[in-house]
């Protein structure tokens, strides 16, 4: 487990504390990109905005309340101003994260965000294009009924699923599918289609 006096990257020099992983076993894992202010403050993960909205998307679309998924991100300490973790900082933050993932034994990760999408997905989510557009075409192409856990990227022998960021930013616009770049869809539609991904998984559908 890590401790307050982690000094493997530069962000325990401006957190307030340490961000541990926390939920239950066996279950969903949602892995964002880092501590907000409001979970820095806190020492508890996914309890600002973007956590609430997460939250309440799982109990709507997959039935969980908090209790019954687990949470972590891809770096345990707060970015100064909430940016995004440099390269060095993942790769120091990235043991503690696999033992996390080791250790609550999920049955799917949940990917929030670029950032860890990208980390988590990589053989799939590939660098140089739009995160968006890729998400749309991986979970456009998997069908419950086909067994697709096959056809879905995995980190640790685990299945991941990525999906858009839930702040308020993001979660309100809209995406262009690569397919038809004339529409515009909702970027919250295919959240919830990425939450429902992994609860078919979870319930082994």
């Amino acid at each position: 487990m890590i401790t307050f006096d982690c000094q493997r990257c530069r962000l325990h020099e401006t957190a307030e504390q340490v961000v541990n992983p926390d939920g239950a076993r066996h279950s969903i894992l949602a892995v964002g990109e880092g501590p907000g202010a409001i979970e820095d403050d806190y020492g508890v993960g996914f309890v600002g905005t973007a956590g609430q909205t997460l939250e309440r998307e799982i109990r709507a679309v997959a039935g969980l309340g908090r209790q019954q998924w687990a949470r972590a991100n891809i770096v345990r300490c707060r970015p100064p101003d909430n940016r995004k973790p440099r390269t060095d900082e993942v790769s120091a933050c990235a043991g503690w994260l696999d033992a996390a993932i080791d250790g609550m034994a999920p049955r799917v990760i949940l990917a929030v965000g670029e950032s860890a999408g990208r980390k988590l997905a990589n053989a799939r989510i590939r660098k140089g294009t739009a995160y968006l557009g890729q998400v749309h075409q991986l979970l456009s192409g998997l069908n419950p009924d086909a067994g697709f856990i096959r056809h879905l990227p995995h980190y640790r022998q685990v299945p991941v699923v990525p999906m858009p960021h839930t702040s308020g930013l993001a979660w309100n616009r809209r995406y262009r599918p690569p397919e038809s770049p004339g529409d515009s869809r909702a970027i919250a539609e295919l959240g919830r289609d990425a939450i429902l991904a992994a609860y078919h998984i979870l319930r082994g559908q």
